[in-house]
Order: C-alpha cells, then sequence, then structure tokens
C-alpha cells in the first residue's frame, strides 16, 4: 500500500453479515478488486449503481472507487422515465445491476437510445475468489466519489456531486472528533443504499472504522428483529417513521398492564438511563442485547417519540442533514441527548442562521449539482455558504433546533406560519382510525389527506369521513389554535407519496385530491326539504359564498371562523328564538342534525338580516375594561425617544385626526412593534384614552396578562368574541378610541392581507370616523422572521378621516379603508 488514505483496512473480524454469510475484511478486500476488474478503468468514470441492498453492492460501489470512478446509485424503485432521465443526464459508462432489476435497465437504455455495458452483480457476488490482490480503496480528497440523484420532495431531480472529501469530514465527525461508530459495535443495513444517508451512516463509516455490517434482508419487522438479534447489532441507521412504529408497538404492550404502565410513568419522570436500562431491559435483550445508540435521520424525529425511547432505555441520536452535505450538518452528541435537538454542528463546520433560515460552510458541502450551475448557484452563494432551505435556531448551548422546511411552510392569507409535520404528528397518534395523513393547504384553510386503517375500511367514504370528522377532527381541533384547526377532509384508500427515506412528497398532494372519492356533488344526497334546514342552508351558502351540503360540518367543512359564528348564532336566536352557545353548535355533526335540532325546539321561524346594532348596544354595565395607568404614557413617549434613534420614525397626517369625537384608527400590519409605533406621537390626553385590540395568543402569561389589564389593552377572548365586541363598543360609547389592525396578524411578505369587517361593523353602527394609518419600513425593520430589529426608517401616516354611509355594507366599508392603505402604499413606493 502507498501512503495514500484509503477506504478500507484489513481489520481483524467479520466486514459483512448478510444472511448465511460471514464476510471477512480479508475477503471484503479481495471482492473489491474483483469487482474493480469489471468497472471502467477511466479516472471519473461514472457507473450506475441498480440493485437491491446486498452484498454485491457494495462490492461494486468500492470497485468503483478502486478506479477512482464516480458512483451513481439509483432507487431501485425509480420508474422507467425516471432512470431514462437520470441515463441522458450523467450518461455513465457502465451500469451495475441485479438479475431482478436487470429488464428495467435494459428498456430505460432502450427508451433513452443509448448503449451501455450493463454488468449483473450476481456474477461476481459470490463467485469463488482466485484474485491475489487486494484493492484498499485509495482516494484524493478533491476526486469526485458520488453523483446522488435527490429523490425530489419538491418534484425537481437534481444530482448532487459529492467529494471524498465531502466522505471523510462525515466519516471524521462521527469515528474520530465524536465516538459513535468504533470497531465494537456492528451497524446494521435497513434503508435503502442510493440514498446518502445509509450509504455513508450504515456503510461507509462502519467498514471504514472496522465495526462490520449486518444487511437485513428487509424492513419487515420480523427480518429486522432476526437480523438485530444475530448480528448483535449496536447503532441501527434509521427515519422517524420506524422509531414511531417501534415505539407505539411496545407502548401498546406497556399500556396494557397497569404495574409496567406505572414503571413507564416513573421511568419518564426520572429520566435516569440506568434505571430505565434496568426496568425495560427485556426491550434491549429482544433486540440482541448490545443495541447502544438508534440514529434517526431524514426527517425530524417527533419530540415525543424520542423521550418514550430514552425512557425505554434507547439512546436516540438524531442527526440533521441533507444529500448535500453527505449528509451531516449537527448531529446529537451521546452525553447530551434533547428529544427534539438536532444537537451541535459537524466540528469542521460554521452554521448560520440567517432570518431564521439555516446556512452551512464546510468540508461536508456538495461540489455542486451535475450539469446545473444555475441551481448551484442558487444554493451556494459568493461566501462558500449552502443555503439550506431550512429553519431553526441555536440555544444559549449552541444546540440547533429545526422548526419546519421553507418551502413546506404553510403561510395563509392572515399570515400565519403552519407546519404541516406538526399537525400530521398529532393526527397520526389517532392509530384506531388512522394510518397515516397529510395536511396542505386548502385555499384559506388546512385539508387533511387521511389514508384509514383496515378495520374500518370495509365502510363507505362517507362514513369513513363521517367517523374521522367525529373522532378525530372534532377532538383535535378542540386542542389547537383556529388557525391550525383542519376544516377540509378527504379519505384516500392508498398510498401517500413517499420518498424511500419515508419522507413526504408534498408536492404530489394536489394531485393526489383527485385521486380521492370524498369530493361529491350535491346531487349525491338526499336533500332535506323542512323549512328549517332550508332556512339555515340559504343563510350559510350566502354569508359563505359556498355549496352547502346536508353532511357538511359547520367548521371542518363550512369553515366559519369566530366572527362568523357569532353572526350565526344571532341568525339562529334572531330567526328561530333559540339561544345557542358555541359549543352547543359545534357539537352537531352537520347541518342536518343542527336543523333538525331547531325543527323540534324552536319557538318560532321569523327570517330577517343579523342585527349587529343589538349586538353592539346590548347592556354592557356587566362589561369590564381594563385600567388606564399612567405608566402607558411614559412607556410611549420613551419608546418614541429610542425609535426615533434608532429606527429615524416619524409621522405625518397628525391634523387628519378628528378632535372631540372618538376614533378608530385602523392601520396595516407589519410589526410587533406597530401598536406603539401608532401610539407614539399621538399626545399624552389622546395616549390615555385609546385603546389596543389583542389577540388572546399574543397574551398568554400572567405578566403580560397583568401589563394589558392595566394598560387598556382589550384582549379578544376568541371562544367569546361577542363580549370582546362590547368591550370595544363600550370603549367608543365612552368618548374613547381603538386601534384595530384589520388584518389580524403581521403581513408575512409585506404585502397587504384582507381586512377582517370587525371594526366596519362598530363604525357603522355606532357612527364613529376611522382614522386610515399606513405604516411603512416597518417590515424591513422588524418582519415576523427577525429576532433583532433592523435600523431600518420607518414612518406612520395618519390619512384624512373616513366616515361610513348610510348605504355602505360592512364589507364596502372594509374594502374601502384597505383600498385607501393600499393605494397610499403604492404611491409611497413610486416616491
Amino acid at each position: 500500500m502507498s501512503s495514500q488514505p484509503v477506504i478500507l483496512k484489513e481489520h481483524p473480524g467479520i466486514a459483512i453479515l448478510s444472511g448465511k454469510r460471514n464476510v471477512s475484511y480479508t475477503e471484503l478486500l479481495y471482492r473489491t478488486h474483483l469487482f474493480s476488474t469489471k468497472c471502467p478503468a477511466a479516472s471519473g468514470a461514472k457507473t450506475i449503481i441498480f440493485s437491491e441492498n446486498r452484498e454485491g453492492w457494495i462490492y461494486a460501489l468500492l470497485g468503483i472507487w478502486s478506479n477512482r470512478g464516480i458512483a451513481v446509485p439509483v432507487d431501485v424503485t425509480s420508474t422507467i422515465p425516471e432512470i431514462v432521465y437520470i441515463l441522458k443526464d450523467c450518461q455513465p459508462a457502465c451500469i451495475w445491476t441485479s438479475i431482478k432489476k436487470a429488464d428495467a435497465i435494459r428498456q430505460a437504455l432502450s427508451e433513452a437510445g443509448t448503449e451501455t455495458p450493463v454488468m449483473l452483480i450476481d456474477d461476481y457476488e459470490m463467485t469463488e475468489i482466485t484474485e491475489t490482490e487486494k484493492s484498499y480503496v485509495p482516494y484524493n480528497d478533491d476526486d469526485t466519489s458520488l453523483i446522488i440523484y435527490t429523490s425530489g420532495t419538491t418534484g425537481a431531480a437534481k444530482g448532487v456531486m459529492l467529494s471524498f472529501r465531502n466522505i471523510i469530514a462525515n466519516v471524521n465527525s462521527v469515528s474520530k472528533d465524536v465516538h459513535i461508530f468504533s470497531p465494537r459495535l456492528r451497524t446494521m443495513v435497513l434503508l435503502p443504499l442510493h440514498h446518502v444517508l445509509p450509504l455513508m451512516g450504515s456503510v461507509v463509516a462502519p467498514l471504514m472504522v472496522g465495526g462490520g455490517i449486518a444487511i437485513a434482508p428487509s424492513m419487515m419487522p420480523v427480518d429486522i428483529m432476526e437480523t438485530l438479534q444475530k448480528g448483535k447489532i449496536g447503532i441501527i441507521i434509521g427515519v422517524p417513521r420506524l422509531w414511531q412504529t417501534l415505539y407505539n408497538g411496545i407502548k401498546q404492550k406497556i399500556d396494557a398492564s397497569p404495574v409496567t404502565r406505572f414503571l413507564f410513568w416513573l421511568c419518564k419522570k426520572l429520566q435516569c438511563m440506568t434505571l430505565s436500562r434496568f426496568v425495560f431491559q427485556s426491550v434491549r435483550k429482544k433486540m440482541g442485547g448490545r443495541l447502544t445508540y438508534c440514529v434517526s435521520g431524514g426527517a425530524a424525529l417527533d419530540r415525543e417519540i424520542g423521550i418514550g425511547l430514552r425512557t425505554l432505555g434507547l439512546s436516540v441520536l438524531e442527526g440533521y442533514g441533507m444529500s448535500e452535505t453527505a449528509p451531516m450538518i449537527s448531529f446529537t452528541r451521546p452525553d447530551d441527548i434533547i428529544p427534539g435537538c438536532v444537537g451541535k454542528p459537524m466540528p469542521s463546520v460554521t452554521v448560520d442562521i440567517r432570518d431564521g433560515e439555516i446556512y452551512v460552510k464546510g468540508p461536508n458541502v456538495m461540489q455542486g449539482y451535475y450539469n446545473n450551475p444555475e441551481e448551484t448557484a442558487n444554493v451556494i452563494g459568493k461566501d462558500g455558504f449552502l443555503r439550506t432551505g431550512d429553519l431553526g435556531y441555536f440555544d444559549k448551548k449552541g444546540r440547533l433546533y429545526i422548526t419546519g422546511r421553507s418551502k413546506e411552510i404553510i403561510v395563509l392569507s392572515n399570515g400565519k406560519n403552519i407546519n404541516p409535520a406538526e399537525i400530521e404528528y398529532k393526527l397520526d397518534k389517532y392509530t384506531q382510525y388512522v394510518k397515516e395523513s397529510a395536511v396542505l393547504q386548502d385555499g384559506d384553510t388546512l385539508r387533511a389527506i387521511i389514508v384509514p386503517q383496515q378495520n374500518i375500511c370495509e365502510q363507505s367514504d362517507e362514513e369513513i369521513e363521517n367517523l374521522l370528522k367525529q373522532h378525530i377532527l372534532q377532538p383535535y381541533n378542540e386542542t389547537v389554535a383556529p388557525y391550525k384547526r383542519i376544516m377540509n377532509l378527504s379519505v384516500y384508500r392508498g398510498e401517500l407519496p413517499r420518498t424511500r427515506l419515508d419522507k413526504l412528497q408534498r408536492f404530489k398532494l394536489p394531485l393526489l385530491l383527485n385521486k380521492t372519492n370524498t369530493t361529491k356533488t350535491a346531487a349525491t344526497f338526499v336533500e332535506p326539504t323542512f323549512p328549517e334546514y332550508q332556512i339555515i342552508k340559504n343563510y350559510i351558502s350566502k354569508e359563505k359564498n359556498v355549496s352547502v351540503r346536508p353532511t357538511d360540518h359547520l367548521e371542518t367543512d363550512l369553515a366559519l371562523d369566530s366572527l362568523d359564528k357569532i353572526s350565526f348564532q344571532a341568525f339562529i336566536e334572531s330567526t328561530f328564538g333559540l339561544e345557542m352557545d358555541q359549543k352547543r353548535l359545534l357539537a352537531f355533526n352537520n347541518v342536518t342534525e343542527l336543523a333538525e335540532y331547531v325543527a323540534d325546539f324552536k319557538s318560532f321561524i321569523e327570517q330577517e338580516d343579523i342585527d349587529w346594532n343589538a349586538i353592539i348596544n346590548h347592556n354592557s354595565n356587566g362589561v369590564k375594561l381594563p385600567a388606564t395607568w399612567a405608566t402607558g404614557v411614559v412607556i410611549t413617549k420613551i419608546f418614541k425617544l429610542l425609535s426615533k434613534a434608532y429606527f429615524h420614525l416619524k409621522a405625518t397626517g397628525l391634523e387628519n385626526i378628528p378632535k372631540d369625537t372618538p376614533v378608530i384608527f385602523a392601520s396595516n400590519h407589519q410589526s410587533y412593534f406597530d401598536g406603539m409605533f401608532v401610539m407614539a406621537y399621538l399626545n399624552k390626553a389622546v395616549i390615555r384614552k385609546t385603546y389596543f385590540y389583542a389577540k388572546d395568543e399574543h397574551v398568554k402569561n400572567w405578566f403580560v396578562k397583568f401589563l394589558a389589564s392595566k394598560h387598556n389593552v382589550i384582549v379578544m377572548n376568541s371562544s367569546n368574541i361577542k363580549i370582546s365586541i362590547m368591550k370595544l363598543s363600550k370603549v367608543l360609547k365612552q368618548g374613547k378610541n381603538i386601534i384595530i389592525f384589520p388584518e389580524g396578524t403581521r403581513t408575512y411578505d409585506g404585502n397587504l392581507n384582507e381586512f377582517k369587517k370587525t371594526f366596519a361593523i362598530l363604525s357603522k353602527e355606532l357612527n364613529i370616523p376611522i382614522v386610515p394609518i399606513h405604516i411603512s419600513g416597518a417590515y424591513e425593520a422588524f418582519s415576523r422572521k427577525t429576532k433583532i430589529p433592523h435600523r431600518k426608517p420607518v414612518t406612520i401616516e395618519y390619512l384624512p378621516a373616513y366616515i361610513p354611509r348610510e348605504e355602505e355594507s360592512y364589507d364596502e366599508i372594509a374594502r374601502n379603508i384597505q383600498q385607501t392603505i393600499a393605494q397610499r402604499k403604492t404611491e409611497s413606493k413610486q416616491n
């Protein structure tokens, strides 16, 4: 051997366990040389590996590298068009495949119009060794070792070029810098090797350090358990769904006995690994007794699963990375395991957080995308940092937490950001009914696609849908904020589209909706004809501008928001003489049940429009307003001084504020400081009599609630918005002002969202002028993506007061104010 660095050494012991075969490191070196003689001899020649996991897959890889060639692993489940694309893109000099997959390769070659030599792994995998030469696989750091075609969660497959430097940086991080892989721990080969995570974690790293590997025949539980026991496995590389399945199976058995349930609770409370391993030693024995590390990668592992496995005495090491980093960026240290955290960055890597997004630079970062310089330039900047597209943050000890993927985050028109994976995990916990689920945006609401468990599949789609609404969506929706509620549901009798590492391919979900059987027309149902149903149906249809079906639920199908529910309650009361709170209203499974209840218990039928005047002018003697402490003025004036210095805050149009009359300030919403920006230039007397309107989700802890109660902040009660509206009307009737942000939330992209009509109702019914306010610069200074305010100029413009006309509707008033602010926004950009 020369002084050149090598991938393999002649370690003692077994290199590969596969079925009944035990392959020593010496045999591995001989077989690697044998396969190298069948590979292209030219340096840099590209060779495709298209085969199921097996010994020969590994020999083919090492043989390619021995000749300084480039391996191109391809997903064995790829379609013919996908294989054709790769053939045309990388133009390989040779292909290694198995007898099982040879026909697919030959068909792809025919369609691609290329004549590439095809080598069968089966011909050389177990042939008798006659070689006298060993191959230790020497390498040069800068040589390209792999082209990994991303399986695509977004739809576009790209060839990721990885160098030997990238590979060695990963191996050194988990063997030399942090001692995870070692000669005493054998690793299981379980996941498909075309992906860089199992390739590096379950083949390259353990073979390099001398620990050896054991190949599981399949991902069936019986094969996994047999490999664990026979191979005395020390490390498993898995994906979150594997660990979720394992944990749920064990937990069900634990929950069946009060004694084991108590022991689990105790171990979870104490979080002592020694105690957990003693109490649940039978779990480890069934898994071979040597299992030391459960490595989770490929996607985020839910924190609850991590805690649960740790409670069982299993150390779960989470990693974070991507194909473009071969694959690691950060990983959990064995002595610092925190469920939900992906650990600290690799020692040789620099990680930056820029506006919430993760950027990485180091020897793990790819060379680029093959034949795609434009895409390479889009993700690797001139400073060498790779833009990951993932969102995250560091804690005080430098640990990294992932909060979502920027391309997967759902952004509703109200600016709310939703990580669908969080919701999917909660839905998947209803294991009695749900096999798997996916959440996607449906207009301005969320829809769930649910694959039902086999035990309920004998029912019709309609019956399953109603069952899921009753037992899953309703209890789920009661536990989350309104914007996270699932408003629509589709039943899918199939498997959701996933990559081989179990990542959900979200770009395929909209197409999947076309295959579901839950998109029904009104003709599918027998339409009730009794008058109560028809009146309720016509009202909802007119208010929401939607088609109403007899089986629709008010919230999960018709998406009634908090203001809609108040209107609907008032409608039911005025039309049928029937009082009903929101909880009772939403307890009905569908519109038909509600109408039947109304028909049985109504006092009369008298159709009329909602009387908002009656609601606003309802006796409010019992309604308590927040106090007005003098500290509010002091805080506001200090904030003004600081903002003038830091943001160069200025205000115009103060003369447009009417004197001696209450006012509704209606402003666009760009930053967390907007309320204080609006108040900053008001005089002391106006500040004291001006109230804020804030969502209860922003006023959670006791201290913030206390401050709000003493400084003119009316907290919106999301479960009883009627009380909130009565408080606002009481403020205005007392001759005081209110500040409202009609968008309901801060903008996500700097643009205006649709204005809600609450302020318009108050303005028209109480004849109160509206002062539109245009805030500019606050988004650039302190957007929702920013943790530390930027030093950008902010301007507040008080526009001419608007007095609603008698003939205007609430919607028209809201629209006019929005258009006024939008027009000023456009003018300010032009100036």
